[in-house]
């Protein structure tokens, strides 16, 4: 179901179900050589094998604007460069009885790394956008990559399968990445398997019969089942089956596009579940009305429980979707209390507690604004007022949650001073009004740390039974948002602690002087694969390097680690290797060792020449160029050589060598600080090199400039600068 804030990025929602449109690459002769129906359909007429940009001229792609293409941003091309594609929007024209329109399409494509027979081809799948809306909201999702939320984002959480429908049980033959995140299986566990692996027990026998006929017929199928996990747990998996074929029309393989939508299944259920309790109510309430009107005293009885469980309902569906749209935690507990109160409180604190239960920290609200600062100064007092002692099981007595509907008595006063060193505190909280207080545990996964105090004054009417079931309900909910919350808060200063540590201290090295940077895109994990490096290699030459491993994660994280490890490794020899040597080497390490990552690398070397000049030598693996600064304040941007990224295919590089004068400055960097969204690569290269010629000449304000400047992005950034002599 679309959420009601804004368009979904859920998968069936953007897509309206749709079928969708299915390549196999061959990426060494760059043509198109297998395709399903509905891709034939975008591109008719056309024979395979066919041309990968003759095929997208045939299907017509444009962005969702209408405006061409350019060779720079065509998905297609990416993929010809063994690129992948984590997702981007463009529209196909389609001519049919009515005439030519254009439908919007999000394309995703996966180098298909490791797959028997198939290593060298691409996986390109084009998905239909059903609304123009979604389809907006689905690019800004995936290129701001910071979905930690229950709902699946498109080209972020999706798994691809690629079956061989002429082999005898249609073994798989390739997965991508995602479908291990979501499965637990690696691609080596599961080549030459059928996937019913994922089945069990619990799994719907006569959705998986359905499923085997469709493929028994080569036909495309779409369904929902419930599949399971390598560690056993259970999540419901879309389906969606396309058949791929051959030139000659012959069935060939079968791709899966999965998603989890556990999540979404389970939102169904509770609202089901919700729905029907209130259609009850409605109906208990329609039919007290109906009675004869002996009885209307207590048909107006009737109603009004009705009305009041209606009530209990829409405040818990609303705390449901309002606390759910934040991963904040300070801003979930008061988006909590003004849920509350005035419905359930005069006024309300929310406490938390440490590991031992003492109170480490009050948030609280009153329903009268101008009692704040009263509130406040109360606020203070309890975090040192209480006796020691966890100090929910000393207000609760041990029970989750408890009803105190006389607690302005003489008798509850008695048990009040026993909690607190200060009896102050106790004439402080009847000084703002306490008569009938409910106090409910929010239990997270793990343990309860949060306290829910519900306050209402003198003159209002005292919490019931009922009052108390809805704070229940309410305090399980909260609890587990709350969790959520401190977990994603856990997870983000992890993710940061973690880059920190992998980024190196720079060394001093005798005639150069050398700074970087780095900075995290706001809108991903706060940790990537974007890395640079300075190596005091023997004799007197230094070594520079930057690189950004594929992937915006703790796995792109933990793979740089591994990269420049084994990049240090292979440039620090006594032979003096160039760097298309060293560029090479590391290629042929991780293909030999069996590491599965694909990474750009730009690695020069720079030695002192004896008359004051140094040689610079350089290459790179499918990196932007390196730039030097002379003295004079020229820019020279090194891009006569290229190469193949790494991870993708081991290869010989070329390198090349420069004379610099003393004082130039050599600059790496990441592509974070150049590439903008919908900008040609050339025009981010050129505003680069202008903002490095205005920059000062001390390397650590020239890269304070830099970051200023440019470090706006929604991308990791990372950047060294050296000055040479001078």
């Amino acid at each position: 179901m679309p959420s009601q804030g804004g368009p979904s990025t859920d998968l069936s929602f953007v897509t309206g179900g749709a079928p969708a449109a299915v390549l196999l690459v061959d990426l060494t002769a760059r043509t198109v050589v297998h395709t399903n129906p509905v891709a034939e359909q975008l591109a008719p007429g056309v024979r395979l094998p066919v041309g990968l940009d003759d095929w997208s001229d045939a299907a017509d792609l444009r962005d969702l604007d209408g405006a061409e293409l350019s060779s720079t941003e065509h998905p297609l091309s990416r993929v010809a460069r063994s690129l992948p594609v984590a997702g981007q929007a463009v529209s196909a024209a389609r001519v049919s009885e009515m005439g030519r329109r254009r439908e919007p399409l999000w394309v995703v494509a996966l180098p298909m790394v490791g797959a028997p027979v198939l290593s060298d081809h691409a996986l390109v799948v084009l998905l239909p956008l059903s609304r123009r809306d979604a389809a907006r909201a689905a690019a800004d999702a995936a290129q701001a990559q910071a979905q930690v939320r229950d709902r699946a984002v498109l080209a972020t959480g999706m798994s691809f399968t690629v079956a061989d429908a002429r082999a005898d049980d249609m073994p798989l033959v390739w997965v991508n990445p995602a479908f291990t995140a979501t499965t637990g299986y690696a691609l080596e566990e599961v080549v030459g398997r059928n996937c019913r692996f994922l089945q069990g027990a619990g799994t719907d026998r006569e959705v998986v019969a359905a499923l085997r006929r469709a493929l028994a017929a080569g036909e495309e199928v779409t369904t929902t089942l419930l599949n399971h996990r390598k560690d056993g747990t259970a999540f419901w998996n879309q389906l969606v089956l396309s058949p791929v074929h051959g030139a000659e029309g012959e069935l060939t393989h079968y791709v899966g596009i999965q998603t989890d939508i556990t999540a979404r299944v389970e939102a169904d259920a509770e609202r089901d579940r919700a729905l029907v309790a209130e259609r009850r109510a409605r109906e208990e309430a329609e039919a007290a009305r109906a009675q004869a009107e002996a009885a209307r005293e207590e048909a107006e009885s009737a109603h009004r429980d009705a009305d009041a469980s209606r009530a209990r309902l829409e405040l818990l569906a609303e705390a449901t979707s309002r606390l759910a749209v934040t991963l904040d935690v300070a801003e979930c507990r008061q988006r909590l209390l003004d849920l509350v109160v005035p419905e359930l409180a005069d006024w309300a604190l929310l406490v938390s507690t440490d590991e031992q239960g003492a109170v480490h920290d009050v948030t609280a609200r009153h329903r009268d604004g101008a009692r704040s600062g009263e509130l406040d100064r109360y606020v203070e007092r309890w975090m040192t007022a209480f006796a020691p002692g966890p100090v929910a099981a000393t207000l609760l007595g041990g029970q989750q949650a408890r009803l105190i509907d006389d607690y302005d008595s003489e008798e509850r006063r008695a048990e009040r001073e026993g909690w607190v060193n200060d009896a102050s505190l106790l004439d402080a909280s009847d000084a703002l009004g306490a008569a009938s207080v409910l106090l409910v545990t929010l239990q997270g996964r793990r343990r309860s740390e949060d306290l829910l105090a519900l306050v209402r004054g003198p003159g209002r009417p005292r919490h019931s039974a009922d009052d108390l079931h809805v704070a229940v309900d309410l305090g399980r909910r909260a609890g587990l948002i709350l969790d959520n919350a401190r977990l994603y808060g856990e997870q983000h200063r992890i993710a940061a602690a973690l880059q920190n540590s992998l980024l190196p201290q720079l060394p001093r090295i005798p005639g150069v002087r050398a700074a970087a940077r780095y900075r995290a895109s706001e809108s991903g994990a706060r940790v990537g694969g974007d890395f640079y490096e300075l190596i005091d290699l023997p004799g007197e030459a230094v070594g520079l390097a930057v690189g950004d491993v594929v992937g915006h994660d703790v796995m792109a994280a933990a793979a740089m680690g591994h990269l420049r490890g084994l990049l240090r490794a292979s440039a620090w020899d006594t032979t003096g290797p160039s760097p298309s040597q060293v560029v090479d080497r590391v290629d042929r390490l991780l293909d030999g060792l069996g590491m599965a990552t694909m990474a750009t690398l730009a690695y020069a070397r720079a030695t002192p020449a004896g008359d004051g000049s140094w040689l610079l030598e350089h290459a790179t693996a499918g990196h932007p160029p390196l730039l030097v600064r002379d003295p004079a304040g020229r820019v020279e941007v090194l891009d006569g050589v290229h190469g193949l990224m790494l991870g993708v295919q081991p290869t010989v590089r070329a390198g090349a060598a420069h004379r610099l004068v003393p004082g130039s400055t050599v600059l790496g960097y990441t592509d974070g600080l150049v590439e903008r969204r919908g900008e040609e690569l050339s025009v981010g290269l050129a505003r680069l090199a202008r903002t490095l010629a205005d920059a000062p000449e001390d390397v650590e304000a020239l890269c304070d400039h830099l970051l200023q400047r440019l470090g706006d992005t929604d991308d990791d950034v990372a950047f060294v600068a050296l000055r040479l002599g001078g």
